[in-house]
């Protein structure tokens, strides 16, 4: 694919974390602090989200499909309806994608241009954090809740994928902030901009976004009105010009869909939105699991910082008063537990759904920890117990490598797919995430609150490298860059593509890396199950046969399989005759046709 464009490379993450490092030391300087320590919170964030994005290749999961949606859009497909392999792909609204295109039409086509959208949205979101402390008379909150935000090794590994949450996070959010500020200074401009930020929301992601954001403004109106009446607020949430704007920003696409694409009402509003949340939708593509299926997601979402906000929790100052920051915490927590038992209840589950708890977590707790900081002696015990949170998570971390030594765990890790090479590198990760805390540890519990939390963030430089490098070391396992490589060496330029039966199983990045359209054999494909469903002529799931005519036609053409699947493929019979090129998840069967041109 096209590169035009390459992110900045010159320094290791080494160098970088040390740089940081030094600079979180200066932020406890009395002059200028509080802005330098929010320009050390930015960078850092920046480090983590930005660093390596182009290191490993489009993954065979939904970030090949989005991918190759928004590449369609960026080589003349439809701005209107998204389309995956030649048919329509409607899950989804197309905001993501228009950026991804956008993005590629600026930067060249490559990883780290499809994942700059999300990773961008997600520091965005960082800044919002301080942002919105300042605009409540909270910035060490602000601070607290954007270092979390950037740093949380769960959080930022989704943010540096390709997926609808990280976006649809910074614009719900920027909703629900602005919601709370509309409420606390009653001025309907913020609700108006609230509004704007939602519709954008509901073209990232649909009807949830408002439907979630309805459901929090409901749960504040009934129990905690505060200055307000009921009466009042509710006339005051039906701001006619809040409406007029969301329905301005967010109809004009779905009423452009619903005249263009038949059957696009039921799919996209009842399918994929209310058979999701019931477990009901067709085709069955989405998770299960059972009630407490996110205690331990949220757990791996906060990861590091886990016992530096059960810290806050237990010693801080319980919330008091009815300041804007005291009541934008409260709003804070009740929304976290509204999404929690909402995507609990759910009968379609994923990791990723719950991604804006973690932010709002961290702005409870960054809210406690402004109030704990103000109370003289409980600034300095809290500080303490801090302390001797960021040491307890060093020492876990090296009684977790050790463990790694034992017979059995060591076992387990290497049949698990980690590269030798990353193995042998884990005492570098251990020891560099270990000193990190034990230096936090010291700042802290010598009072040095600011340099103390921004050192611990930096864990997050060194294990996200880890990742990025762990995922190049693992492209034949998670991509199909180096199949398309190979073949392309291999083949002529004009090969028709096909693919066994599957689509999402490992093939989907093969569109993304040259092969162009896969005509899908006898299509199991759940992603192009509606889209096929409405290509009558077939354009893109095929029969067999249309191996046999392309062959007879004398085209050169191949066929990609899984692994999982070579046995009915070669039962069918097609493979008679056609060379193989084997990898390690698949076979390549091909032929170079009887083309003239194809040598």
């Amino acid at each position: 694919m096209e590169r035009r464009l390459s992110p900045p490379s010159s320094a290791t993450p080494t160098q970088a974390a040390s740089g940081l490092a030094r600079l979180a030391l200066r932020a406890d300087s009395r002059w200028g602090a509080a802005l330098l320590f929010d320009g050390v919170v930015l960078l850092v964030a920046a480090v983590c989200l930005f660093w390596g994005l182009n290191a490993a290749p489009i993954r065979d999961t939904n970030e090949a499909l989005y991918a190759d949606i928004a590449l369609a859009m960026a080589h003349g497909g439809s701005w209107i309806i998204p389309h995956l392999n030649g048919v329509p792909y409607i899950e989804k609204p197309p905001l993501l994608y228009w950026l991804m295109a956008l993005s590629f039409k600026v930067f060249g086509a490559g990883a780290w241009q499809a994942r700059l959208p999300d990773a961008l949205a997600a520091w965005l979101t960082v800044l919002g954090c301080i942002a919105f402390g300042r605009a409540v008379s909270a910035p060490l909150a602000g601070r607290f809740a954007a270092l979390v935000t950037g740093t949380a090794l769960g959080y930022v590994l989704i943010a540096r994928n390709i997926l609808f949450d990280p976006l649809m996070v910074l614009f719900w959010l920027s909703a629900l902030a602005l919601l709370v500020l509309a409420v606390e200074r009653q001025q309907r401009v913020w609700l108006r901009d609230a509004a704007a930020a939602v519709a954008l929301a509901t073209l990232t992601k649909g009807p949830e976004a408002l439907l979630l954001l309805g459901l929090v403004a409901l749960v504040q109106l009934l129990i905690v009105p505060g200055a307000w009446t009921r009466r009042a607020l509710l006339k005051f949430y039906l701001d006619p010009w809040a409406i007029a704007l969301f329905v301005l920003i967010a109809a004009p696409w779905h009423l452009a869909a619903l005249n263009i694409l038949p059957g696009f009402g039921w799919f996209f509003f009842v399918n994929e939105t209310i058979g999701r949340f019931l477990g009901t939708r067709i085709p069955d593509d989405f998770h299960h699991g059972p009630w407490w299926y996110y205690g331990p997601k949220l757990l791996i979402g906060f990861f590091q910082w886990t016992p530096l906000l059960v810290v806050i929790a237990w010693f801080a100052p319980r919330l008091r008063g009815a300041d804007a920051a005291t009541q934008s915490a409260r709003w804070a927590r009740n929304t976290a537990i509204i999404l929690t038992v909402f995507f609990s209840s759910a009968g379609d589950k994923g990791a990723y759904y719950l991604l804006p708890v973690v932010p709002l977590v961290a702005w409870w707790l960054g809210v406690r920890l402004q109030s704990a900081m103000q109370a003289g002696e409980q600034a300095v015990a809290l500080q303490r117990q801090l302390a001797l949170g960021a040491a307890l998570f060093g020492l876990a971390t090296l009684a977790l490598w050790a463990m790694t030594w034992t017979p059995q765990l060591h076992a387990v890790l290497l049949r698990s797919g980690l590269p030798r090479a990353q193995f042998d590198w884990l005492p570098a990760l251990v020891g560099g995430i270990a000193l990190t805390a034990f230096l936090s540890a010291g700042l802290l519990r010598t009072q040095r609150l600011h340099a103390g939390l921004a050192v611990f963030g930096l864990s997050a430089v060194i294990m996200v490298n880890f990742a990025a490098q762990l995922a190049v070391a693992k492209t034949a396992d998670i991509s199909q860059k180096q199949v398309a490589a190979v073949m392309q060496r291999i083949l002529p330029a004009h090969t028709v593509w096909f693919s066994w039966q599957t689509f999402e199983d490992h093939d989907a990045s093969l569109p993304f890396y040259g092969s162009g359209r896969l005509f899908i054999i006898d299509s199991t494909s759940q992603d192009l199950w509606f889209g096929c469903q409405n290509d009558p002529r077939q354009t893109t799931c095929v029969h067999k046969n249309a191996v046999l005519q392309t062959r007879a036609e004398g085209k050169p053409f191949a066929v990609w399989v899984s692994r999982k699947r070579l046995q009915s493929w070669l039962a069918s019979g097609l493979a008679q005759g056609l060379q193989r090129q084997s990898f390690k998840d698949s076979v390549v069967f091909y032929s170079r046709g009887a083309d003239p041109g194809s040598d």
